[in-house]
């Protein structure tokens, strides 16, 4: 019963990891947390959230300020509690959410990068967008993308490249075929200047190399969650439990930290 209690409540979970701490020397990125009613309000983006009913806005808990908007109220997601008691935003194959600015990556000299989701799909047969950094990955430089493909793989792209005269290459990794309905908490940490990338599901490696993410730094773009280009294409059919962005690596001890809290979040055991 406690358990649940504080789930809802959207602050801590069993081992008392606290996100905040992960922004605590200033990091650029975002926290997400659907379990928080206090943060996220409906369509009119001033109206506080109710289970049940279209969420326009849900704010950035990292203290920098990306809150994530639907101004369309087609588009919004819908406040559910789960089969497992848990809180969630429920995407279908028309809603998306995008940041209310650009994360200024490049402002800040980010080389580094760590994302976390916890997330489930519903469908199959199509490439549904858990997040992605620019409304197009393939044709911007400095981005990075979680997705399940049509084939039901989960996969993480992160790019290097912005900058003027700066090289862009998309590093990817991707799991095994997951099948559908698949809940899962996904993680992915890279670096452009020290070559690598590492992707985990349930807080187990997937995949990890060294190769390239190209040169520059990561860019200033908006967030899309739940979609590509605010809701237009790749549109996720399922729910997502919490999404973390931190411009900086995350050393192995925090990182199962972070998996363990999204695990609780969305009702993964890790």
């Amino acid at each position: 019963m406690l358990g649940s209690m504080v789930n809802r409540l959207g602050v801590i979970n069993t081992n008392q990891f606290n996100p905040s701490v992960l922004f605590a020397q200033g990091e650029e990125g975002a926290w997400y947390d659907p379990s928080d009613l206090s943060s996220m309000f409906q369509a009119d983006q001033t109206t506080p959230a109710v289970q049940g009913q279209a969420v326009g806005k849900i704010l950035d808990k990292s203290g920098n300020g990306h809150h994530l908007v639907q101004t369309n109220s087609d588009k919004c997601p819908i406040l559910r509690v789960d089969d497992l008691g848990n809180f969630c935003l429920d995407f279908t194959t028309d809603d998306g959410m995008r940041s209310t600015d650009d994360f200024l990556f490049a402002d800040n000299n980010v080389t580094d990068m760590s994302l976390f989701a916890g997330c489930r799909k519903e469908s199959s047969g199509i490439n549904q967008t858990i997040m992605e950094l620019s409304n197009n990955l393939g044709s911007q430089k400095g981005c990075f993308r979680i997705l399940c493909t049509s084939g039901e793989l989960w996969r993480v792209i992160q790019k290097g490249g912005f900058g003027d005269g700066e090289t862009a290459v998309a590093n990817t990794l991707q799991s095994s075929s997951v099948g559908t309905p698949n809940r899962s908490v996904l993680s992915s940490i890279a670096s452009i200047t020290a070559p690598s990338h590492s992707f985990k599901r349930n807080g187990a490696v997937v995949n990890s190399n060294t190769g390239s993410l190209g040169t520059g730094t990561f860019g200033n773009h908006v967030l899309n969650v739940g979609a590509r280009s605010n809701g237009l294409s790749a549109n996720l059919d399922g729910k997502i439990y919490g999404i973390i962005v931190r411009g900086a690596l995350t050393d192995a001890d925090t990182r199962i930290k972070v998996d363990k809290y999204l695990g609780f979040k969305s009702g993964v055991s890790i």
